[in-house]
């Protein structure tokens, strides 16, 4: 088989401009895919079985936004051989699912083994973004999976945002998952890329429309736009936080940006500390299929004045997508007065300077 036929461009990376960080980390990024994209089948097999120096992962952690992802993207799309890129939440959803059925059908205790030799055989690089631990019982799992996974020769490939002695602090029975952080250490490539800047929003925060109206093909190339420099539908994953113990998802987050739409931001019984915890939570929001909203749809408009109100207040960087101009979304009502002042609240959140306008 052709190795350049399997090469995986489902990311692109147009205009990037690395830092002397980000490059630095890059280049040694990018000679380690050649040494795996070098190895022969039958070195593959024989990393199953021999104690290589070589390292059997890269553990990549540093601050939201200082280009975690996009460096595994670029090591990614550059390896030939078999690969899975993936969420942490998405890829826990999935081994518990097949980690379930392969009990169902096995019922003995090489459930978490013969796990690992499935994902080998399809994979020999796994890239996991997003890596945390919450609880014990992830933390046991992953600990023996990744342990497999290695003895397959798989390559593991993790970002997150802690240090490998900051993993699952202060956890109830952290001592048990100690082992696990010093075979990190002990036996993968530990790569800091903190720093201060979060290039996603350094990139789309001077946006000079934030606010998109109406919705026509034209401000629809436009908000793709914006949301495909935020992060590729790959990246996406359900987010949740709870609000007074009841737990509150969200279909599409990646780290701290939020993408939604009316239906699911105003048509669910939402109260204002929905919207307090939902912007404190998340840092940039993009909102689309904004509709007009009718006189007698009350409890609707209050939703989207209290989102408003509370974006606003804590800053976030929103990007909307409106059927029609913003002063035209709710035009009478018993909340009128209310809306026009959110309206303003928009036209200083769209722009310091400018107010808001159709592109």
């Amino acid at each position: 088989m052709n190795l350049k036929a399997k090469m995986d461009f489902s990311f692109s990376f147009p205009n990037i401009i690395l830092d002397k960080r980000q490059h630095l980390l890059y280049e040694g990024l990018k000679r380690l895919a050649e040494s795996i994209n070098k190895r022969s089948f039958v070195e593959n097999i024989l990393a199953k079985f021999k104690n290589s120096k070589s390292p059997k992962g890269v553990y990549l952690y540093g601050g939201v936004g200082c280009g975690k992802t996009m460096l595994m993207q670029m090591f990614f799309a550059t390896i030939l051989a078999g690969k899975k890129f993936i969420h942490f939440q998405n890829f826990m959803q999935e081994l518990h699912y097949k980690v379930h059925s392969l009990q169902s059908a096995n019922g003995d205790d090489k459930t978490v083994q013969n796990l690992a030799h499935e994902i080998a055989s399809g994979a020999i690089v796994l890239c996991i973004d997003e890596f945390e631990i919450k609880d014990i019982t992830d933390a046991m799992l992953i600990m023996r999976l990744f342990s497999f996974l290695s003895q397959n020769g798989v390559f593991i490939f993790l970002t997150t945002n802690a240090a490998p002695d900051d993993l699952y602090k202060d956890g109830l029975q952290r001592e048990l998952f100690l082992p696990f952080i010093e075979n990190i250490k002990k036996n993968f490539m530990v790569l800091n890329l903190d720093n201060e800047k979060d290039y996603r929003l350094e990139k789309v925060a001077s946006t000079r429309n934030k606010i998109l109206f109406p919705i026509n093909e034209e401000n629809n190339t436009a908000f793709n736009r914006i949301k495909n420099s935020l992060c590729s539908s790959e990246e996406l994953y359900p987010g949740k936080f709870a609000v007074f113990g009841r737990e509150v998802i969200f279909a599409n987050t990646h780290q701290n940006i939020l993408f939604t739409n009316f239906d699911e931001l105003f048509m669910q019984d939402f109260g204002y500390a929905d919207y307090v915890k939902l912007c404190q939570r998340f840092g940039i929001i993009v909102l689309e299929g904004v509709r007009r909203v009718a006189e007698d749809e009350t409890n609707i408009i209050i939703r989207v004045i209290n989102f408003i109100d509370n974006a606003y207040f804590y800053k976030v960087l929103l990007f909307a997508l409106l059927e029609a101009e913003p002063s035209l979304i709710y035009t009478s009502g018993k909340r009128l007065a209310e809306f026009q002042r959110a309206v303003s609240r928009l036209n200083e959140m769209n722009s310091s300077d400018e107010k808001l306008e159709q592109p």
